[in-house]
């Protein structure tokens, strides 16, 4: 009795644990095929994510190049402060992933962030990539393309009045977006900088009305998860005026579904994909 009773739990688990993920796939795949002919002929902004990894390694100024050559309307980037109180385009807290070194940038000085390799990881004729300054990123894009400039101030705080600095200084502020998961950083940019644009980021949906809470902190842009927002969300931002652009969709699936929610902007790793998959769409979206 008990071998049998542990065979059949056995089994409805593995039925479980089967027939979940294709319940799941089945449900996307349904809502994609219902909601896309509704958008055939829609199209989304290229949002290059950590200026797009695809090709060149993340958050260095040749995949910053590469994007700009595909003429992508947007370059996302993160942005952090490091020892010696610049501002500098990386991702993560600590280097060891994409550098030749170890530690928090911001334990790490300009001088010492220079020193390292941050595309010897991706492929050795990368290995002269260093870590950008804001600065260097404004230089080389100059207007060329929508900044989507991510704070990165968890759990590491820094003073916004540093960006709010740089951002006095670059000549197509117009042309720039300021986001983060912190909102009451956004807050206080906005109250010292209400001419910029702000993006609330999610990976979820709030349990309150998320667009009288955007306006309380300034935000003209709502960033969530793809996976994490329904057409109607969309369309409610729209008739508000909230623009939407979602991360991070990597595959046709992904973009096909993006599409048919009716998002502004695809924040994608693979720009020259999303570019080749958006050219070639005519009539019904095909995954």
């Amino acid at each position: 009795g008990r071998l049998r009773h542990s065979l059949t739990q056995g089994a409805v688990q593995i039925i479980q644990q089967t027939s979940l993920p294709l319940v799941f796939c089945f449900a996307r795949r349904a809502l994609i095929d219902l909601s896309v002919s509704a958008m055939a002929g829609k199209t989304a902004k290229i949002i290059a994510h950590r200026f797009g990894s695809k090709d060149a390694p993340e958050t260095t100024l040749a995949a910053l190049a590469r994007s700009l050559e595909l003429g992508v309307e947007v370059v996302e980037f993160d942005v952090q402060m490091c020892a010696s109180g610049e501002l500098v385009a990386f991702h993560d807290r600590d280097v060891r992933r994409t550098t030749n070194g170890f530690g928090p940038v911001k334990d790490l000085t300009l001088a010492q962030l220079k020193q390292l390799s941050a595309g010897a990881w991706f492929d050795p004729k990368f290995a002269d990539e260093k870590i950008p300054l804001l600065e260097e990123v404004f230089a080389m894009v100059d207007g060329k393309a929508i900044l989507n400039i991510e704070v990165k101030n968890m759990p590491f705080d820094w003073p916004e009045d540093k960006l709010l600095a740089s951002l006095d200084r670059y000549a197509h502020r117009d042309k720039v977006i300021v986001s983060a998961f912190d909102h009451r950083c956004l807050a206080r940019i906005h109250r010292k900088a209400k001419d910029l644009k702000l993006g609330m980021l999610f990976d979820g949906l709030l349990g309150i009305d998320m667009w009288s809470y955007a306006a309380r902190i300034g935000a003209t842009h709502w960033h969530p998860w793809f996976e994490f927002i329904r057409p109607s969300d969309v369309a409610e931002a729209h008739s508000l005026g909230i623009e939407v652009n979602a991360w991070t969709a990597n595959t046709p699936e992904d973009w096909a579904l993006c599409l048919a929610f009716g998002v502004d902007g695809i924040v994608t790793d693979d720009p020259a994909a999303l570019k080749l998959y958006l050219a070639e769409r005519s009539g019904p979206l095909t995954p």
